[in-house]
């Protein structure tokens, strides 16, 4: 048979430990149809092969995140960005140009701003003096709270007499009125409900505008994350880009806890679906974030001897969504922050496993089909650090998370913060690590994440020598948690995250090569060229 295309004079580092390294690969038929030498792979070229001169570079299996809010992500790209940015009066004026640039009354929405960098608290007063009349709606880097202006929370009826909802909070000033800040999803639906969305044409054109953005960075793959009520809507868009053969990308899609009943109801099941859109997992939220001193915490935030943070799904309701997903055969996929939240989890997925441990999984053996996952695993007390591999339970992690969490790690959490993105801990413990970015809440580029995960720094490289440098991990360990991590976690490892022969044919070329720059170069490496299912979807002009 011969090639559709082939890859040649290339270093590519497979991640497959039978053949580590290659010079060529060939493709047909959107998979990988060999893997060698030069010599091996070019004896497969036939007279429409078309053969691509990989002049020496690095290549990689295509990446996958294993976390992201796609939808949101394609909506935030319209949105104004306030990621980043260190100075409050800088964030005011980025938010009073898009309100000059806003008709009367129009919502304006923004995202990504972290008070932990500026030298004042958000308050909708500073709102309000830039926005009398639009009501404006600017959403925390993590999504866990919202900061909004007078006129938006007076479009919503959100008042002094309005009542925290259940498991989320309304900040207040001292008279009792509302201050702006919104805390947990509950709270934030009180205005969030009232924004006008954009017609389902219009989203479709800006998710495939997205895939687009993640080829260039060199993603071919996602998990897709359900956070908000978006998600029936992303599934069904997903799905109208496949039948317009615009969905060029591996979606491995999650399902919000409260639509299992509808989903086990239809006798759905983990895996449904193509080499394209397939279901995941069943995602729910044990707790809140540390950022908004919202993660549930075995002991209080250093300095709040009364704050243990908010159990958004309390351990009861928790055990019961496991149950009933266990009878649907689905496996769940639990955000969890703070230690007391990936304690209860824990104890969820134990006492479901009748505490029958599973024994520890080495990154290179393959867990159960559709392992139970944790997201984030920001904090882990010392008792817990094995449990994970004990359970089979692959931590779904964002080392790009640490560039700013690491000095309020230090603040809120003290001593504790010692076992706050413990990479290095969990891999030696038998863990399977999959890496993502939680876009939008942080940077989608995955090269960013594989700098953390390896430097442990951020991106000032700061502090010296690595925030809890024993936690590092390596190069080859991080790229397997963006290869073959995702594809563990979603059970398909016999068919993605290594470059080898009946494998999807996904694969991407760096401008450098990772393994001989230093480690904190590798943030700024570029993707030349992106290969899904055996076709060229991303060229660099160079």
């Amino acid at each position: 048979m011969n090639a559709d295309l082939i890859v040649h004079n290339a270093k590519i580092y497979t991640v497959d430990p039978d053949l580590p390294w290659a010079e060529a690969a060939a493709m047909a038929d959107g998979r990988f149809l060999a893997v060698g030498s030069d010599e091996e792979i070019l004896k497969l070229a036939g007279p429409k092969t078309k053969l691509l001169d990989g002049n020496g570079r690095l290549a990689l299996p295509g990446l996958t995140d294993s976390h992201l809010h796609f939808q949101q992500i394609a909506e935030r790209r319209q949105q104004v960005s306030l990621f980043g940015v260190a100075d409050f009066d800088a964030v005011l004026d980025l938010v009073k140009t898009a309100v000059a640039d806003a008709k009367p009354g129009q919502w304006v929405q923004g995202w990504g701003w972290d008070e932990n960098l500026w030298d004042r608290a958000p308050h909708r007063a500073a709102l309000d003096a830039i926005a009398p009349n639009n009501p404006v709606a600017l959403a925390r880097m993590d999504m866990h709270t919202w900061w909004v202006n007078g006129a938006a929370l007076k479009w919503a009826g959100v008042n002094a007499a309005t009542a925290d909802p259940p498991e989320s909070k309304i900040e207040r000033d001292e008279d009792g009125r509302p201050n702006g800040i919104l805390r947990e999803w509950n709270a934030i639906e009180l205005v969030r409900r009232h924004i006008p969305e954009p017609d389902e044409a219009t989203l479709a054109d800006w998710m495939a505008d997205t895939i687009a953005e993640t080829h260039r960075l060199g993603l071919t793959g996602i998990h897709d994350q359900r956070v908000e009520n978006e998600g029936d809507q992303s599934f069904r868009l997903f799905q109208q880009l496949r039948r317009d053969g615009r969905l060029k990308l591996r979606v491995h899609m999650n399902i919000a806890a409260e639509r299992l009943p509808e989903a086990a109801a239809l006798g759905l099941q983990p895996g449904f679906g193509d080499d394209r859109l397939w279901i995941g997992h069943i995602k729910a939220f044990a707790d809140g974030t540390m950022g908004s001193r919202t993660a549930h915490m075995l002991e209080p935030f250093e300095g709040e001897p009364d704050n243990t943070g908010i159990a958004v799904t309390p351990a009861k309701d928790l055990w019961n969504l496991a149950v009933n997903a266990k009878k649907a055969g689905f496996p769940i996929s639990v955000h969890a922050i703070g230690d007391r939240a990936v304690r209860e989890v824990l104890d969820v997925l134990a006492e479901l496993r009748g505490g029958e441990a599973a024994g520890p999984h080495h990154p290179i053996t393959p867990s159960p089909l559709h392992p139970h996952r944790i997201e984030h695993v920001q904090l882990l007390h010392p008792d817990d650090l094995s449990r994970l591999a004990d359970l089979g339970v692959v931590a779904a992690v964002q080392p790009v998370h640490l560039q700013t969490d690491w000095p309020t790690a230090d603040r809120v959490w003290g001593e504790r913060a010692r076992y706050t993105y413990a990479f290095r801990t969990l891999l030696d413990k038998g863990t399977v690590l999959a890496f993502g970015s939680d876009a939008p809440v942080a940077p989608l580029n995955p090269m960013v994440g594989m700098e953390t995960a390896v430097t442990r720094q951020d991106s000032h490289h700061q502090p010296a020598g690595g925030w809890y440098p024993q936690e590092k991990i390596s190069l080859e360990e991080t790229i397997y948690a963006y290869t073959m991590g995702p594809a563990i976690l979603a059970g398909k490892q016999a068919v993605q995250g290594s470059v080898a022969a009946g494998k999807w044919a996904d694969l991407i070329l760096l401008d450098q090569n990772l393994f001989e720059i230093e480690p904190t170069r590798i943030a700024e490496t570029a993707v030349d060229l992106t290969i899904f299912a055996g076709e060229i979807v991303f060229r660099r002009k160079m």
